[in-house]
């Protein structure tokens, strides 16, 4: 069912946690609030559960005004971080037990448990307590009770991070595999853009209350709107800059570069930052260096497995440093090492000018 968010405001004494929030949900989609502590990506999804009241706007699900809606009777399924499974009962009984409070018929609930079971593959575990279970297992047990009463929406609260990382990024796969299935709306609040990116429709990326930007996870990664989701979302180099005439800038007395993505209307000698992904900066020998090349100098080489982290210095610039990451075979073929001259082109397409 679709879900909407209108003029949302959420204040806590001085402090506006939310402010004027618009967003619409549409059915089945997986929406992630993504942004760093604080930014007020709980306060929201605790006021579409119903566990807080807005200051101002509304909430909407489907054409029903819910605003002011009891959160027990929205007959939304929330799953927190915690797991909160009752540790006396068992598995069945701790999915039976939403199920019964929700007034289920009673001879239904036992079909209802075992085809919850079965979804999260758990039904082997159906009489074991949840401290006989590993972390992954229990939060499926969450999820399937949350699922259980076939909720209009579904809310998932950092559902994730108190998992190790191995058992993170499967229990994710599982997430979005059972979510697609059920076709349910689901909104999920996460911090790891990683798990943002990989697990939803759109991210809405936060930043002290308000959204910065809301688009599919490929846009947010290739059009940043913004230096703060440029920063948050992927690594991202900012380098300090001038503006120039004709779409360029100057990032050194000798080097001038044309960049195609421009997000500040700077006159020309006023600051800027200059944004490129470390994978999108080309790195190659300093005997051919052109004209639209950068002079540098390798700083730092870290080995990452599959690929290298290389810090280069900025030739030219008092202390500006380029991170670029190559993969292992382009540092074969290049052979470099700490104290290399090297000259790197950055692709005006893949260059982005913010505010200073």
């Amino acid at each position: 069912m679709q879900l909407g968010i209108d003029g949302v405001t959420k204040r806590f004494e001085n402090v506006i946690a939310v402010r004027d929030i618009h967003l619409d949900v549409a059915q089945g989609e997986l929406v992630c609030f993504l942004g760093p502590s604080g930014c007020g990506k709980t306060t929201l999804l605790r006021l579409v559960a119903g566990l807080e009241t807005p200051d101002a706007g509304r909430i909407r699900l489907g054409d029903a005004d819910v605003t002011n809606v009891r959160a027990r009777d929205r007959n939304f399924g929330m799953v927190f971080q915690s797991y909160s499974l009752f540790p006396g009962m068992t598995v069945a009984r701790n999915i039976a037990y939403g199920l019964a409070c929700r007034r289920w018929p009673r001879e239904r609930i036992p079909e209802r448990v075992m085809e919850m079971l079965d979804i999260v593959h758990l039904a082997e575990q159906a009489e074991r307590l949840p401290s006989q279970l590993s972390g992954g297992q229990q939060q499926r047990v969450a999820l399937a009770r949350a699922l259980a009463p076939e909720p209009r929406v579904l809310l998932l609260d950092e559902p994730l991070s108190a998992l190790d990382a191995r058992v993170r990024a499967t229990l994710r796969e599982e997430v979005r595999r059972i979510q697609r299935r059920l076709g349910i709306t689901t909104i999920m609040v996460t911090h790891d853009q990683e798990e943002a990116l990989t697990m939803a429709d759109r991210v809405v990326v936060m930043n002290d209350g308000a959204i910065e930007q809301v688009g599919e996870p490929s846009e947010l990664y290739s059009a940043p709107a913004t230096a703060f989701v440029a920063d948050f979302v992927g690594a991202m180099n900012f380098l300090n800059a001038r503006a120039e005439n004709e779409g360029r800038v100057r990032l050194t007395e000798d080097v001038v570069i044309r960049c195609a993505n421009w997000r500040t209307d700077a006159h020309p000698g006023e600051p800027v930052r200059l944004a490129v992904r470390p994978e999108d900066a080309r790195v190659g020998p300093a005997s051919g260096r052109g004209s639209d090349a950068i002079g540098a100098r390798v700083d730092w080489i870290e080995f990452l497995g599959s690929s290298f982290r290389v810090d280069l210095h900025i030739e030219g610039s008092d202390s500006q440093t380029l991170r670029v990451e190559l993969s292992a075979n382009a540092m074969r073929e290049r052979g470099l090492v700490e104290g290399d001259a090297v000259a790197v082109a950055l692709p005006q397409e893949h260059l982005w000018v913010y505010p200073a």
